[in-house]
């Protein structure tokens, strides 16, 4: 990973204190049950062996986003780094800017190797995603969290064999009118699958039950009544 490509990812040093705490923060409202289901790295030496790490059970790559009208959509993603081992997620948390220091229009992507992170992607064709939208007001409590929380269910594989197989990836979306977390799935034509899904991620993410969460499809579907058909749970 260059310099160039990660100018604007890069933590201030003089602000390295405050960004560790506020990212310990998050951790600390992550359920016990859940981190309990993910092993932490000790600290190691610097030129650790790939052979002493901990092997995830796919690979991921990461990807930022930010908006600019001179430029194309393609052009606005930049490649992070990819990651194979439970150390490199660390290393990328921790190298990278909270979402409280982000401005509005910024994406995180986090997408297994082999997929990437647009619905044209032959692995995303089809498909679509469950999205939770949250108040901006309530960006600085709840989405680096939330963000967090998602990150380490899709690396641990805590969604299960079963359903894992149909996940893509996920995005964070920080937006005026409403930030956005988006777990994208493969084209699946099963219903009851796809809101099995959503009743999981629900529930591994703590969400009231009476906040809804919906699916929408990358392609716009319409009823007979040409209104846009989404799931809601």
């Amino acid at each position: 990973m260059t310099t160039s490509t990660i100018i604007n990812l890069q933590i201030n040093n003089n602000n390295q204190s405050k960004i560790q705490g506020d990212k310990q923060d998050c951790l600390n409202k992550i359920p016990s049950s859940m981190i309990a289901q993910i092993e932490f790295p000790n600290q190691q030496p610097q030129q650790q062996s790939n052979d002493d790490k901990l092997l995830l059970k796919n690979a991921w790559g990461t990807y930022f986003y930010k908006a600019d009208k001179q430029r194309d959509w393609k052009q606005n993603v930049i490649y992070i780094t990819s990651i194979n081992y439970v150390e490199d997620f660390w290393s990328f948390y921790t190298h990278t800017y909270g979402l409280r220091d982000l401005s509005n229009g910024s994406d995180y992507m986090l997408f297994k190797s082999g997929c990437l992170p647009m619905w044209e992607d032959v692995s995303s064709r089809g498909g679509g995603k469950w999205v939770i939208t949250i108040d901006p007001k309530r960006r600085k409590h709840d989405l680096d969290s939330y963000w967090l929380h998602l990150m380490l269910l899709l690396i641990g594989d805590l969604f299960g064999t079963d359903l894992s197989i149909y996940i893509n990836g996920a995005v964070v979306s920080l937006r005026v009118k409403g930030d956005r977390l988006a777990l994208w799935l493969k084209k699946i034509d099963d219903l009851n699958l796809i809101k099995t899904i959503g009743i999981k991620l629900k529930d591994l993410l703590n969400i009231s039950s009476n906040n809804q969460i919906i699916y929408e499809y990358h392609e716009p579907k319409f009823d007979e009544y040409n209104n846009e058909i989404r799931l809601i749970i």
